[in-house]
């Protein structure tokens, strides 16, 4: 059994789960080579990881925490190495992960570099905290992914995308004491109905600085004038722009869709036709 100075691998395509007893490990590996693969569920109970947490080094790996359970790792790699057959999943849903070194969290990649095909899921209600100490890092690598509704806490190095920014079925909040940055191979995609959207709130206090691309689906049928906010920087968003949108929308409902901005705010705004 694995415990504080020993490391735990699962790479047989097994699922190792933690319940109310939890579990502790010096280390954990989930799929190591190219043709491994492991689970880690953590269902209410408490996973404990003291150095780093690899979640598909060159194979497949999934943790999932879930029904209030926590894990506490060292710093979090998602993908970590490059190749075709790197991929890793992390999903926090209704519970919480916190990384205690200032290594922080690695999504399609590692402190090394790019790496593969990596997602930080983090749903209803979910909190994940970069680290305890202040210089914890969030970088979301090119091939990487965050989605979700929960709530991603930074440190003072921030969080950098070069990857996707998801919001889904509602808000996903980002909070701290430094900026958020979307590099210029960064995308943020949000769905937006008649009735919601998906937005991104970004209460730092340094705001964001915004580049990529941002890509907008609209379903349903639509009232001409509406605005939606997709995009909210309580510490402003120093006067940076996507570089490019795209806006997938039903046609002949009477409107054009168009992105604003404020000090603040990045908006859909429904643009009444005009004419005949």
């Amino acid at each position: 059994m694995p415990t504080a100075g020993i490391g735990a691998q699962i790479y047989n395509g097994g699922t190792a789960q933690v319940n109310s007893s939890g579990a502790v490990a010096c280390d954990l590996t989930l799929g190591f080579t190219a043709t491994q693969s492991g689970t880690v569920s953590v269902n209410s109970g408490t996973l404990t990881v003291l150095q780093e947490a690899e979640i598909g080094a060159n194979g497949k790996g999934t943790l999932i925490v879930t029904n209030a359970g926590s894990a506490s790792v060292g710093f979090l790699t998602i993908a970590a190495l490059p190749g075709a057959s790197s991929a890793g999943t992390v999903s926090v849903n209704a519970s919480s992960l916190t990384c205690t070194t200032p290594q922080g969290i690695w999504v399609g990649g590692d402190p090394g570099g790019p790496g593969g095909i990596g997602l930080l899921s983090v749903t209803n209600g979910g909190i994940v905290s970069a680290g305890n100490g202040p210089s914890g890092v969030i970088y979301v690598f090119g091939s990487g992914t965050l989605s979700g509704n929960g709530t991603v806490h930074t440190t003072t190095s921030g969080m950098t995308i070069d990857g996707t920014l998801k919001p889904s079925a509602g808000t996903l909040s980002v909070d701290g004491n430094s900026s958020v940055t979307l590099h210029s191979g960064a995308a943020m995609l949000s769905n937006v109905t008649p009735s919601s959207q998906d937005t991104v709130h970004i209460s730092n206090s340094g705001g964001v600085f915004l580049n990529g691309r941002l890509a907008v689906t609209m379903t349903g049928t639509f009232t001409p004038g509406t605005t939606y906010t997709l995009l909210t920087a309580d510490s402003g968003r120093h006067n940076t722009f996507f570089s490019s949108v795209s806006i997938t929308f039903p046609p002949g409902q009477g409107f054009t869709p168009q992105i604003s901005y404020d000090t603040s705010h990045v908006y859909l705004v429904l643009v009444p036709n005009t004419g005949p």
